[in-house]
């Protein structure tokens, strides 16, 4: 799940706190015996725990706590930070309905206390998880309303806020073009504000943009202002006697795009040099703080041509994107490697990854789209609704522009749903040639003579076999206990032998990889029996289970499946009979 970063900075305060033993009742216990500053700060902490554990229900709670705690204090400052921490603990676990019907009471309230960073700061929480929704037009509407509100208020920062956010809408939605010009004037209206957290943002993010665009002259003036403001904000730091090591994250930042501008560029040297200051600031954050830097370290050693170093960090990113289930980044680390292999010259690997990987984007695309789709569509009939209130001649318009629109949706879908039946077409081959793959290694195994076979291998061969002949898969209550017992053998073994020679895969894995194998062949030789049916006698006792299972496996869904393998059959039969 993302995560807003508003309370790193109490994370790190409190960090002696958190590695107590029970943090979060030592806390508690002390709070007993605190008042005023005191116990607002071990209210700071606890939330700051609490944050850690993934639980929102506590985490409201706390933050609810210290916010009744501060107001009941007249603390002013620490009530708007708790309420700010509330706005983005719904952000973080996609609660829109909470968020949207309390922002516009946190919004009333920070600005009848004159608090406009925090007004415009919790107003973009809600644009923020807008655009993680995919819902880049809603997204951009609500910005068209924060500027509107930041000029009539005459509030530069908010004005900045607002083009910060417009630049992150066209971000996500590739337009660089505009979202350079987004950047450049959040820039430009940040620059001698207070609150620095939104222009180090905009740094970061328009650097992402200009690297992409290959506009590294740019991103040299860029880098040169980004660093004069770093290292102005730190000076500032100092002169205060605060902790400059929460700079670190930003100059970190900094150090990446310098890496890239520089190795783009050809100076290879200056380069390392900008990674190993990233890699220093980065030692004291958890592993996925690792990402962007393997990212750049891997392009780094690819451009000097040293690929054996180039893949151990992709390796590397693969495995901390695996650890922390954040299944986009895996995509995008599994895509860099096969570039990395394609530029070593290891085509045959290469294409084995890209014959992986495209069916997924290509779904995750598809996905989106239906999504973007689905969003115009629901505020197209918002605007319908206001429309039908305005005059004869208005209504006759709209109603031109919606059939020109509904038009459009279904050319749209008949394209979409084209290119859907060619890739799924596709993927039933390549299912078939894979499966005629498999049986020929099956074979090879099974015609080995045992004394040849290792003992985990002839293991293996005596569970497919078993798997094959007594079709154990299709009881829905099987356990690794009842296999290993019926192999005269122990769970661990029995595990052990499966990764070894089912690619990786676990025990559940592998027993579940037989149960999809049987419903494919259902679907296809048995039309008369129900999904449902086929379902259950696969040995699956959940209908999303079985269908997401399905289609990770298949890359369709089981409707699908059999709709293409009704296809081909008729194709075969009409073959056959020319």
């Amino acid at each position: 799940m993302k995560k807003k970063s508003i309370l790193i900075s109490v994370l790190v305060g409190c960090f002696a706190v958190a590695s107590a033993i029970n943090p979060v009742d030592s806390i508690r216990q002390q709070m007993k015996h605190l008042k005023n500053k005191e116990l607002l700060q071990a209210h700071s902490n606890l939330c700051a725990i609490v944050f850690a554990l993934d639980d929102s229900i506590q985490e409201l709670n706390c933050l609810n706590t210290y916010i009744q705690e501060a107001h009941k204090q007249g603390n002013l400052s620490e009530e708007a930070f708790a309420r700010n921490s509330k706005l983005v603990c719904y952000y973080n676990y996609n609660m829109t309905d909470q968020l949207t019907t309390s922002l516009p009471k946190e919004l009333v309230f920070f600005a009848e206390h004159k608090l406009w960073s925090s007004y415009y700061d919790g107003w973009s929480i809600l644009i923020d998880l807008y655009i993680y929704q995919n819902k880049y037009q809603t997204a951009l509407q609500e910005v068209e309303k924060m500027y509107a509100d930041a000029r009539k208020r005459n509030s530069r920062y908010g004005l900045g806020v607002a083009s910060y956010s417009m630049g992150d809408v066209y971000h996500h939605m590739q337009n660089t073009n505009e979202a350079s010009r987004a950047y450049d004037e959040a820039i430009r209206l940040l620059s001698n504000e207070n609150e620095p957290t939104v222009l180090m943002y905009a740094y970061e993010n328009y650097s992402e943009v200009l690297i992409a665009d290959l506009k590294y002259e740019k991103l040299k003036k860029l880098c040169v202002s980004w660093r004069a403001k770093l290292d102005a904000l730190k000076n500032h730091y100092k002169s205060r006697g605060e902790d400059v090591s929460a700079l670190d994250c930003k100059y970190r930042y900094y150090h990446l795009a310098m890496a890239c501008l520089e190795m783009e560029t050809g100076h290879m040297d200056a380069s390392a040099q900008h990674l190993l200051e990233a890699e220093k600031l980065t030692e004291r954050y958890a592993s996925i703080a690792r990402l962007m830097l393997l990212r750049d370290y891997s392009r780094h050693y690819e451009l000097k041509k040293e690929y054996d170093k180039a893949l151990a960090c992709n390796e590397e990113r693969i495995q901390i994107n695996l650890t922390n289930d954040n299944y986009r980044g895996l995509l995008d680390a599994r895509e860099q490697r096969a570039e990395l292999l394609m530029s070593a010259g290891r085509y045959a690997e290469a294409a084995h990854i890209y014959q992986a990987i495209i069916p997924v984007r290509d779904s995750l695309m598809s996905a989106r789209t239906v999504e973007q789709l689905n969003e115009l569509n629901t505020l197209y009939k918002v605007d319908e609704l206001t429309l039908q209130k305005k005059l004869t001649t208005s209504r006759f318009y709209f109603a031109l522009v919606c059939s020109v629109l509904l038009f459009v949706l279904v050319i749209i879908y008949i394209i979409y749903a084209r290119r859907l039946r060619r890739k799924n077409r596709i993927l039933y081959d390549t299912i078939a040639q894979t499966e005629k793959a498999q049986a020929i290694i099956w074979n090879s195994m099974v015609e080995k003579p045992e004394e040849q076979l290792e003992a985990d291998e002839r293991l293996f061969k005596q569970l497919c076999k078993l798997m094959s002949e007594e079709q154990l898969f299709k009881d829905s209550d099987l356990k690794r206990e009842m296999l290993a017992a019926k192999l005269n053998t122990n769970r661990t073994y029995l595990a052990d032998a499966v990764k070894k020679y089912a690619d990786d895969a676990t025990l559940t894995e592998f027993i579940n990889e037989y149960r999809l194998r049987y419903a494919a062949a259902m679907l296809t030789n048995d039309p008369l029996k129900s999904v449902s049916e086929v379902e259950l006698l696969s040995g699956f006792n959940s209908r999303s289970t079985f269908s997401r299972l399905f289609r990770d496996y298949y890359g369709m869904s089981p409707s699908e499946y059999r709709a293409i393998s009704k296809e081909k059959k008729v194709e075969s039969t009409s073959e056959d009979n020319d």
